[in-house]
């Protein structure tokens, strides 16, 4: 079926994995999907390798595709491997005098890793930290005026002296008044043109100093994240690609390159963030308001919530271990994908995790020279995965290395393969529970009133087994499941935020609100208007940060119905309804004061955008095609049991399946556990119902 053309119709969603650069095509009636090696340190061949190969699915190529094309959406790692892997630039600290040690004494908190307990990873040296002289008060009003030739000093020593290739700004109460912020990135920008000159206060002018400081080094440290992707963007345009790309940031929303390259560290979460835009759309088709996204890609578990049909968003907390201010969906990830490594520690225990075998060399059933074995070497050996039909039989994996590795870790252990495979799933398995457990008793609320999604490469073979840990009855896995990110990078709004930080009781005085307000939504239009948005297709809503009185953290909250004393107040109920909720009526005290931290105005901007497609009618006639058998183990020290394969692409909506059972497609497989049942839904979409 070739691609149907219509005005605005034709999407590309890509998103750039650990292992694999997944792709999907959207023409509004059909959809196309393919994957391709991520090719680490050239970003854009994996992602034109992925782009020629669904082109050629869908009957084209890829200089005759590029041309009709009016969305192309890039979820990328490019940003995430630079904090991951610290090969970010080396960045000097400008900061208000006295308050040299504000960044370093935090590294007197200890986090864990790995079964220690560490300082958090440092963004900059001390020794590339210096003080000028300058500071504002807590009300805004200017102390001491920015001594610009000690800035100038400030500046020459870090680059020429210290090594620094990027640097950041940040002043205190500068949220409040940036005249002295202003004026020293004006000089370093002057004095230095071709260094990278980061700016807290402009970047993210919200209260808490260590945060947006820490905010304006991510942006700093990451200054040459994005030169794949600038690349990659030219290439796009020399090959026909008449819209610029635009790519998923952390917020679950879209920015252009040029804003990427303002603020790299949007991007951090570029690809789990466009996987919970998909993730919503998914949801929405199948009437689902409160879910729990799960995402086994080939690196990390990324889970998400999704409550009142709506992602969960946070506006500070860790990313990689770095504790800083940035508006993002929110995510949490721990080291348990296709490619995490089993490895055994000093006390003998198997430990799954966070080292990843990569795209290169990747498992050892790649057969690409990897030797370790991870827990998709496990999955083959414990039958789940089909040697022989990988990627829709596009590559073949070698079972006799996975069972080499398998055995070498369970020589270790005193156990055989197939037991050490079994406890490599275990402990990959516990690792995940463990997270949504954890994040389930954060937000004070009941699993079981909760769906369970599952997506990326090893998500079906792991949501229902995770489902019934948790008691959660029902599982969606999408048909779009192994590369949902990638279709979720074509189907994001363009998105942009401003925020800034107000520190006054409820209720505020409407008329500094408004001034706020109108300030915040004119910046967040402006911004719009710069990623090519018309004015006509822009909507802004507002939200505000609440807190009692004092305390350490907000809750966020819609802001959706005026400014006056009266929504003010409504304001403060709903607040006092989540605060509730999560941490039970106890915690609230009679009568205290709630204070409005930060008020956010975020700008929508509508573009062309993928959307699911319902199937085609085709009434289920009698049960579906058995396609053949596997045996797959079910415990540890157990025999296999011939469990019955389905082709994906047999069935219909309306299908009944009873587990156990495994439903292979052209990218991944789902597992249907014993006494489960499952079905298609109309957007293909299949729903399991555990006993």
């Amino acid at each position: 079926m070739a691609i149907v053309e219509r005005d605005g119709s034709v999407c590309v969603g890509v998103d750039v994995g650990g292992t694999f650069t997944d792709v999907v095509l959207s023409d509004g009636y059909r959809v196309w999907s393919a994957k391709a090696p991520t090719t680490p340190g050239a970003l854009g061949r994996g992602v034109l390798d992925a782009c020629r190969l669904v082109a050629e699915r869908a009957g084209t190529t890829l200089e005759e595709l590029l041309p009709k094309v009016t969305r192309f959406g890039l979820g990328t790692t490019a940003v995430t491997n630079t904090i991951a892997a610290r090969t970010g630039l080396d960045v000097g600290l400008i900061t208000t005098r006295g308050f040299e040690d504000l960044v370093p004494i935090a590294r007197g908190k200890r986090v864990p890793s790995d079964g220690w307990l560490l300082p958090p990873a440092a963004l900059v040296d001390r020794e590339r930290i210096l003080g000028v002289p300058e500071r504002v008060d807590r009300h805004g009003a200017v102390l001491v005026e920015l001594d610009r030739e000690r800035v100038r000093e400030a500046g020459r020593e870090l680059v020429e002296h210290r090594g620094a290739r990027s640097l950041a700004v940040s002043f205190l109460w500068s949220f409040l008044n940036d005249a002295n912020e202003r004026a020293a990135v004006a000089e370093l920008a002057e004095l230095f043109p071709g260094v990278p000159v980061m700016s807290g206060a402009d970047l993210l002018p919200v209260i808490r100093e260590y945060e947006r400081t820490q905010f304006a080094l991510l942006n700093a440290y990451t200054a040459g994240s994005l030169d794949g992707v600038v690349e990659l963007a030219d290439e796009l345009e020399r090959l026909g690609l008449r819209r610029p790309p635009l790519l998923v940031h952390s917020g679950a929303g879209s920015i252009s390159v040029g804003e990427g390259r303002r603020m790299p560290a949007l991007l951090a979460e570029s690809g789990p963030a466009a996987g919970v835009v998909a993730a919503l759309e998914v949801c929405r088709s199948a009437g689902i308001t409160d879910a729990v996204t799960g995402d086994v890609g080939g690196t990390s578990f990324d889970l998400s919530f999704i409550s009142g049909g709506e992602a969960g968003r946070r506006s500070n907390g860790e990313l990689m271990g770095i504790w800083t201010a940035m508006p993002m969906v929110d995510i949490d990830s721990v080291g348990a994908g296709g490619g995490s490594i089993a490895w055994v520690d000093s006390l003998g225990i198997l430990r799954v995790g966070p080292r990843s075998a990569g795209a290169e060399p990747g498992p050892a059933c790649y057969g690409r020279g990897g030797t370790e074995a991870t827990v998709t070497d496990a999955l083959v050996v414990l039958g789940y995965i089909d040697p022989d039909n990988f990627l829709g039989g596009a590559m073949v994996l070698d079972a006799e290395a996975a069972r080499s590795a398998c055995t070498r870790v369970g020589e270790q252990l005193g156990l055989d393969r197939t037991d050490a495979a079994w406890g490599i799933w275990e402990v990959a398995l516990a690792s995940m529970a463990r997270a949504l457990r954890a994040r389930f008793a954060e937000r004070g609320v009941d699993p079981r009133t909760f769906a369970m999604l599952s997506m990326g490469g090893c998500g079906a073979l792991f949501g229902a087994a995770l489902a019934r840990d948790l008691g959660i009855r029902r599982v969606l896995v999408p048909d779009l499941a192994s590369v949902l990110s990638a279709f979720g990078a074509a189907a994001s709004q363009v998105r942009r935020e401003r925020s800034r930080s107000v520190g006054a009781l409820l209720p505020v005085d409407p008329g500094l609100l408004g001034g706020v307000v109108e300030e915040l939504t004119r910046a967040v239009r402006d911004d719009l208007a710069a990623d090519g948005v018309a004015p006509g297709d822009i909507t802004v809503e507002l939200a505000a940060d609440l807190r009692f009185h004092r305390q350490t953290f907000e809750l966020p909250v819609v802001w959706d119905d005026g400014l006056d004393e009266a929504a003010q107040l409504r304001r403060r109920d709903r607040f006092l309804d989540d605060y509730t909720a999560r941490y039970g009526k106890g915690a609230i005290v009679a009568g205290a004061p709630v204070e409005l931290v930060t008020v956010r105005a975020v700008g929508l901007g509508r573009t062309a955008r993928a959307r699911l497609t319902r199937a085609e009618p085709a009434p289920a006639t009698g049960d579906p095609r058995i396609l053949g058998s596997r045996p797959v183990y079910l415990g540890r020290s157990s025999e296999p049991v011939k469990v019955p394969v389905y082709d994906r692409a047999d069935l219909r909506p309306g299908q009944q399946i009873t587990g156990p059972a495994l439903i292979d497609a052209a990218d991944t497989t789902s597992w249907v556990p014993p006494g489960a049942g499952a079905r298609l839904d109309e957007f293909l979409t299949l729903e399991m119902e555990l006993s």
